[in-house]
């Protein structure tokens, strides 16, 4: 599908919001999926990159198009990213989605809690979002909390949409310019020792509090460590390199835990797995 780039906005040294005019694109998503990106007009890279959806907007009703703005936060980090982050409004772009499965919110749960790192936080923040505008779930006071982390205040993104959901923030920075310094796990677990989060010994189903995440692997790793801990059911986005977006590479295969050796595709049958399923390296 044929995009334009409606805006490309730099949130910091490092990250940029890339709005996409989309005729034809779905006008909601599901917090989770995702969408597969390139310049239209390029030939290197050829392959597209991975992003999670962070918000679709629609244009003013006087606009000259009412095609939905998908709209994506990334870090510049490679090729791909450096030619997304040279890219002017005007300019078009190929996109395939949205694609992946999403985060599920059971009806009867009170207790949320949203752990993200770095480029993980967009699709919390849509999570966040969406759990604030629909009634599936008793929203109250200190039933939304979230765990931000990351090297430096450049990282921490997306706050606005956190407060706004009425969530209570947390935010650590390995270089302690913003929040506590130290790393995110640092203050997820004294929080988990505390009520309402369910302790060890009384472990199951009847628990009130379930997790979201998404942020690097080691974080993961680390959060989904703790969630086995604390017996605390946790959902990960997970990020994995990929060139096609539906299964036909295998490039994006991580190793789940059985009797026998076995892989899932992030992009096919996720992003989003239970804490529980991974393997983690």
């Amino acid at each position: 599908m044929r995009a334009t780039v409606a805006f490309n906005r730099l949130l910091s040294p490092a990250y940029l919001h890339l709005g996409m005019a989309a005729p034809g694109f779905p006008a909601t998503f599901r917090a989770g999926e995702f969408i597969m990106v390139r310049p239209a007009w390029i030939g290197d890279p050829f392959l597209p990159r991975a992003f999670s959806i962070y918000r679709i907007s629609t244009r003013p009703p006087a606009a000259e198009s009412s095609a939905p703005i998908v709209e994506i936060l990334y870090k510049v980090l490679g090729k791909g990213t450096q030619c997304l982050a040279r890219m002017e409004p005007g300019q078009e772009v190929e996109i395939l989605g949205p694609l992946g499965n999403f985060f599920t919110v059971p009806d009867v749960q009170r207790h949320v809690v949203l752990v993200a790192g770095g480029i993980g936080v967009p699709p919390i923040a849509a999570l966040a979002t969406q759990l604030a505008e629909t009634g599936n779930w008793q929203l109250a006071t200190g039933n939304l909390v979230v765990f931000l982390g990351g090297k430096t205040h450049e990282d921490i993104l997306c706050v606005k949409d956190f407060e706004e959901a009425g969530a209570s923030i947390h935010i650590t920075t390995e270089d302690a310019s913003l929040g506590t310094r130290g790393l995110i796990t640092d203050l997820l677990r004294p929080f988990l020792l505390m009520p309402p989060a369910p302790r060890a010994e009384s472990r199951g189903e009847a628990s009130r509090l379930t997790m979201y995440a998404c942020g690097p692997p080691g974080m993961l790793a680390a959060v989904a460590k703790l969630a086995g801990e604390f017996g605390v059911p946790c959902q990960m986005s997970v990020e994995a390199n990929m060139a096609c977006g539906f299964g036909a590479c295998m490039g994006c295969a991580i190793e789940i835990k059985g009797e026998t050796r076995s892989f899932k595709l992030v992009c096919k049958d996720g992003p989003i797995f239970d804490s529980r399923e991974i393997v983690w390296q």
